[in-house]
Parts: C-alpha cells; structure tokens; sequence
C-alpha cells in the first residue's frame, strides 16, 4: 500500500499530497512534481524548485511551502545551488483518494520560516 500524506499550506488549506516521498500531486490529484534525493522539481516546467524535510515542502531558501500532519514542521538551512536533474520517474498509476483529508484547523508553529510563495507559486517557478 502506497502512503499519501495529506499537505497544508500556512493557513492549514489542504493543497496537496506527497506520495511515498517521491512524488507531488495537487488537490486534484494531478502529477505536478518529483523527487531525488530530497530536492524538488516541478513536472510542469523541469525547474528545481525546492526541497523535502521529511514530510515538509520548502522553497529554495529552505522556507515551509507546504506540510503534513505525519511529522514536525521543520524548514531547512538556505539550499545553496540546484542539483542535477535527472528527469521525471515514470509514473505508472495515478493514486486513487475515496476521501478528503480533514482539515487539521490550524498550522503549527514552525521550526524555520514560512515561505513567501504559495503552493501553485511554488509549482509553477520558472
């Protein structure tokens, strides 16, 4: 069984869902980013667009985009340089959700910094 973890923004919206630490859907459960090695690019666009701490999403600075309820709210040290991009996994099935995440109310305070950029600002980087 595949784990999805449910992300919230700063203000708890649910945006999104990070399946088994390797891949990013939207809230409409469409394919919008990869991971290697705990960096981030958008499937759009082939941009590096961030990273992974454990369950969190963070900007290139290291700043909290997007979280999850599985773990702490933890941002990174500045991320100095993108790595090399190696290209988009293959993606054999789409995930199936039979139901919304519940809404956690609120976002915890964070160990780091939230960042500037929305999810759909963080997605679409160029």
């Amino acid at each position: 069984m595949e784990i999805m973890d449910p992300l919230y923004d700063k203000k708890a919206n649910f945006v999104g869902w990070l399946l088994e630490y390797s891949n990013v859907f939207n809230n409409d459960l469409k394919w919008v980013a990869y991971i290697n090695n705990n960096y981030v690019w958008s499937k759009k666009t082939r941009i590096w667009i961030g990273g992974l701490r454990g369950t969190n999403l963070l900007d290139r600075d290291g700043r909290i985009v997007a979280w999850s309820i599985s773990g702490p709210v933890v941002g990174g040290l500045e991320i100095i340089k993108a790595p090399l991009d190696i290209g988009p996994p293959f993606l054999s099935v789409v995930p199936i959700i039979h139901e919304f995440p519940f809404n956690p109310g609120y976002a915890p305070e964070p160990a780091g910094e939230w960042s500037k950029l929305t999810f759909t600002q963080w997605i679409n980087q160029r």
